[in-house]
This record gives structure tokens, sequence and C-alpha cells, in this order.
């Protein structure tokens, strides 16, 4: 294996993943001035556009096997096309997504969430449904410049759209340079403009690299119908995959927002601790499934075999030492996001339970990237439907609502649900990892 290439892989790809997630933290660091009140705003927000942009990234992660397989297996006009095509889905996944958003907002008092904050909340989904176009579009150029090689390329492009979101957080949330204080619709516009900012420099970027490659069919000549197809139908169960996952976080956070104020900002803030801590082993399972499918694409199931073990390992090691560092600064984190004292207490004890959840949490997304490394993304969909929503979920309602335990309660279902999927995945990468499994049979076709 070339350790030099695929730590490089992985460290930018955690770098990448860890940027886009610090884009919220920083929303929220700033509507800390904002109360309780505020920050329950812009989290039950936040959990309302995840819905949609799981969805669309989930499918776009279908071209991390298509686009590496194809350059592993030199067929460069299979890739570009793959390429065209991605940005295609993206554009049109990122237009129905903003028509989405909108609409669900425009509904969100029929969803139970408290009176309060929900002119707030409709607003913030108005101007953040925008931001779907560049979000996606920045997920196609990422596989793309990882695939050719360049992956710092987005650390570095979300380097600069952190930096961007703090100067305009400070304009616009806070009332700086000639600017108005907003509030929480300046932290939406703050965000949606550092993400147009990051498309224009991944696209640009894009270009640069792909000046020194030959081009092997131009954008009209691309057969887009059938390429569509091709990354629906693998993407499709991914998609699926992310939405029980997700989806199963984004449910309970719609849910906390029933609770009174300081419920809501605790569980606002604790997901936003335990998902930033979440994106290093994304990041994880993303180069590994990238490295995976290029070497499915050279035939080398062996090393293939051999990079899943290695993140696996990797990952275990992470999530022990994540584990300890949050049990033991847990109140330190929360306080860095309020001053009111009755949140950071709750805060706190639902930090506890994602410190329990980190190995499972890490080993679920370790394994999905590995499985998909080898073209299979349907059993994902399966494992992650029964293990949130058959079983997590449940759970989870029976404990917040019947045992009176609030939003904890919901947090220890949804940890129940992490580690019920973490085993399902195990048993399905160890069966594939074996060596009586038929090479051509996952190194070729998606299932």
């Amino acid at each position: 294996m070339n350790s030099r290439r695929y730590w490089n892989v992985v460290i930018t790809s955690i770098g990448g993943f860890m940027g886009q997630n610090l884009m919220q933290v920083v929303d929220l660091l700033f509507c800390r001035s904002l109360g309780a009140e505020g920050s329950a705003t812009v989290g039950s927000a936040t959990a309302l556009c995840a819905w949609f942009i799981i969805i669309g990234l989930g499918v776009m992660w279908s071209l991390e096997y298509f686009i590496p397989h194809s350059l592993g297996s030199k067929d460069e006009e299979r890739a570009q096309s793959f390429y065209y095509s991605g940005l295609a889905f993206a554009t049109l996944v990122g237009l129905v997504s903003g028509v989405g958003l909108c609409l669900a907002a425009y509904f969100a008092p029929r969803f139970g969430i408290q009176a309060t904050i929900i002119p707030g909340l409709q607003t913030f989904c108005y101007i953040v449904s925008t931001s779907y176009l560049p979000i996606f579009v920045t997920s196609s150029a990422r596989i793309e410049l990882q695939a050719r090689g360049f992956p710092h390329e987005m650390t570095l492009a979300f380097i600069y759209g952190n930096l961007v979101n703090i100067l305009l957080n400070y304009m616009f949330v806070l009332g700086h340079f000639g600017m108005p204080a907003m509030g929480t619709n300046g932290s939406a516009w703050a965000n949606t403009l550092s993400r147009y900012g990051i498309m224009i420099y991944v696209l640009i970027r894009v270009y640069q690299v792909r000046r020194n490659v030959e081009r092997a069919v131009h954008p009209r000549n691309v057969q887009y119908r059938k390429y569509l197809k091709e990354i629906w139908t693998m993407g499709f169960p991914t998609a699926l995959h992310m939405v029980f996952e997700i989806g199963a976080f984004a449910l309970v956070g719609t849910l906390a927002g029933q609770f009174e104020n300081a419920k809501i900002a605790a569980h606002t803030i604790a997901i936003s601790i335990a998902s930033l801590a979440f994106m290093i082993p994304m990041g994880m399972s993303s180069a590994t499934s990238l490295l995976m499918s290029e070497a499915n694409g050279q035939m080398d199931r062996n090393h293939a075999v051999h990079l899943g073990w290695t993140t696996i390992r990797l990952g275990c090691i992470y999530a022990v030492v994540g584990s300890i560092v949050m049990i033991t600064l847990r109140g330190l984190f929360v306080s860095a996001y309020t001053a009111d004292e009755e949140t950071i207490r709750i805060g706190s004890s639902l930090l506890m339970i994602a410190a329990i959840f980190q190995f499972g949490d890490a080993m679920q997304v370790i394994l999905a990237g590995c499985i998909r490394g080898f073209g299979e993304t349907k059993i994902q969909a399966k494992i992650n439907g029964i293990g949130h929503w058959l079983v997590g979920l449940p759970i989870g309602l029976y404990l917040g609502y019947v045992q009176k335990m609030d939003v904890v309660g919901f947090w220890i279902g949804l940890c129940t649900g992490l580690f019920t999927v973490a085993l399902g995945l195990f048993l399905k990468w160890r069966n594939l990892a074996t060596p009586s499994h038929s090479p051509t049979s996952v190194a070729r076709t998606p299932h």
C-alpha cells in the first residue's frame, strides 16, 4: 500500500468534512449572544435543512465509486462522463431541494415545533434553501479532485470558506462594519454566501486540473440519460442509508423542538459537537471508499481489502480517544456555546451519551464506506433502516415520552440504533473481505 497517498487522502478528506461542519459550529457560536432561543432557532432550522441535504449527497456519493473506479481501469471517457453527469445531477437536485425546503419551512407549524421560534426558523430556511446548489456541486467537484490526486484542495476550500463565514457572521449577526445586526437571519446569509464562495473556488481548481487532462468526451456528447441512471441506481440506496441514519438524528432534532428552549438548545449544541467529532470517521470513510474503488478498478482486490481493514483499525483507535476527550471536556465544550446553566447541565448529560456512541458511530460510517468501495449499497440501506427506525427510534420514543426522559431518552435510542447498525455492517464487511468472496462480483458491478 502507498502509505503516503493513503494518509494524504484520509487526512485531507477529514479536513474537508470537518471544515464543512465547522460552518454550522461557527453559526451556532455567533448566535450564542442571542440566548437559548437563538440557538434553538438555528438548531431546529438546521435539522429541517438536513433532510434535503442528506438525500442529495447520498446519491452524489455514488461518484466516489464510479469516478475513481473508472480512472483505476484507465477508462478516461467514462470518468469524465460521470463527472459531467454529476454536475448535471447536482444542479437539478439543488433546485428541487431548495423548493422542498421552502415548502417544509412553510408547513413547519404543523410539525409541533415551539411557536416562538417558528418565524425565525422559516426565514432561516428560506435563505439557506438557496445554498443547496453550491452544496451539491461542491460535492461533485470534491470527488473529481480527490480521484485525480488533489485531495488537499477541499481542505483549502473549507479553510477559506470558514474564514469568510466567520467574517460574514461577525458583520451580519452582530452588526459590524456598517451592517445592521440581523440575528439568526444574518447567520443564514453568512452560511449561504460562504458556500457559493467555496463552490466557485473548487470549480476553478477542477478547471485548472482538467486542463492537463486530455478531453475524452465533450460535455455535449455525454450520454446523460445512461450515466444519470447509473448514478441514481447506485446512489439511491446510499441516500436511503443516509436518510435512515442522519434522518433519525434530524427527526429527534425536530421532536426536540417541542420542549422548552433550554432542552432544544442543549440538544442542538450536543448534536453540533457530536457531528463535528463524526466528521473524522466520515472523512476516513469517504477516503477509503474512493481508494478501494480505485484499487478494484485496477482489479487489485487484496489491496482494497487491506485498505478497508487499515481504516477500521484506525477508526477504533479514534473512537476510544474521542470518547475519552468528550467525557473529560464535555462541560467545557457546551459552555463554549452558551452561558445558560440549565442548557449546560442538559447538554453535558447528552455528551456523556454521545461519548458512549462514538465507537458505534465511527464503526458504522467507516464500514459503510468500505462496503461502498466494493460497489455495494443496497445492504447498507436495509441495515440502517432496521437499526435506526425499527430498533433505535422506538426505544428513544418510549424512553422520551413514556418514561418522561425527554431528549435524554431520545439520545439513548440513537445510541442503541448506531450500535445495531455497526454490528450488521461488520457482519456484511467480514463476508466481503473473506478470500472466498468472488473478486469479479465486487470489483466491477455495483449492487
